[in-house]
């Protein structure tokens, strides 16, 4: 099957099934090198989640030179926060980052730790 790219107004970039989905705002002629490294991390993704998918996120190394340019696409655009949040919905079908998720509740279990103790 061959990957189609989406672009759509919120969130970074998100692999679907065969569909990558891309912030809009990537296409900007500043953010080539940005767009051009998100793409190749997405394309590494599987179809499906797996646990290549995970050591992908972790090990994102394709964003390490252009790191300047993501902050700024995030700093610069609230839309783009979507992408910290545990789940999407994209084309009516759920997106779920198990990475997000993660970070979530053990953001929250630390901040209710105190509560507990």
């Amino acid at each position: 099957m061959k990957l189609q790219i989406k672009y759509i107004n919120f969130g970074i970039a998100c692999r679907f099934g065969n569909k990558i989905y891309m912030n809009k705002r990537l296409l900007d002629k500043k953010y080539n090198k940005l767009h051009d490294a998100i793409l190749k991390h997405e394309k590494k993704h599987s179809s499906g989640f797996k646990k290549k998918d995970l050591i992908n996120d972790f090990n994102n190394y394709e964003l390490e030179p252009v790191k300047k340019e993501y902050t700024m696409l995030i700093a610069k655009n609230p839309s783009t926060w979507v992408e910290y949040l545990p789940f999407w919905i994209y084309d009516g079908k759920i997106a779920f980052s198990l990475v997000m998720t993660s970070l979530w509740v053990f953001t929250i279990g630390i901040g209710l730790l105190p509560c507990i103790i």
